[in-house]
């Protein structure tokens, strides 16, 4: 047989199978596949979607405790400014014999500098004040990353609770003991002068 009357043949006999199976069941069939076919590629960018969608929502909260972390950080670090400023420098400058104790230190230690003896005497005044030699030196390193900020002179009692309540949720606990222990000392120590009644 050739090839052309046997490709033909073939054709009749395909067709033939074919034309025993009603068209209806046929159609049947190729809607019941593509409606599977849709189901499941539905079914697919649903999940996709879903996945995505929390993905996205873990970053947008991510997202969200790093600006409070950053806030909270920079709030701090204001906070130790205003500790410096409003307590350390006042004990200082009460300490009438300061000047006259460097000197004296200087004359008999040559290899301490004047920087070193003052952040010794610093250290001394922030002890006494309620916190840790490493609280302190966390608090200054806080400062220290976060550069200069706007300088704050007067504080309230309820922006004192604002950064306590963040320093809970978003600090280490070393980190928040540190806050809190200068929170502390700003409430008992700062001169009212520089609290405000909000």
């Amino acid at each position: 047989m050739s090839k052309i009357i046997h490709s033909v043949s073939c054709k009749t006999r395909d067709d033939k199978d074919k034309s025993h199976i009603p068209k209806q069941t046929r159609r049947n069939t190729h809607t019941h596949m593509d409606s599977e076919t849709i189901i499941s590629t539905l079914t697919g960018f649903e999940n996709d979607l879903g996945e995505k969608l929390e993905q996205i929502d873990r970053e947008a909260e991510l997202q969200v405790q790093q600006i409070e972390l950053s806030e909270c950080l920079m709030l701090t670090s204001q906070l130790v400014d205003l500790f410096k400023h409003t307590v350390i420098t006042s004990e200082l400058q009460n300490q009438n014999d300061w000047h006259n104790d460097t000197r004296h230190h200087l004359k008999k230690r040559k290899s301490v500098t004047v920087n070193t003896l003052l952040d010794d005497k610093i250290e001394k005044i922030v002890i006494n004040k309620g916190l840790t030699k490493e609280q302190w030196k966390c608090l200054l390193y806080i400062s220290f990353i976060n550069g200069d900020t706007i300088e704050i002179t007067k504080v309230s009692k309820k922006h004192l609770h604002k950064i306590r309540d963040k320093a809970s949720r978003l600090l280490e606990p070393d980190e928040r003991d540190a806050v809190f222990a200068l929170i502390n000392a700003i409430d008992k120590h700062m001169s009212k002068e520089h609290f405000i009644s909000k």
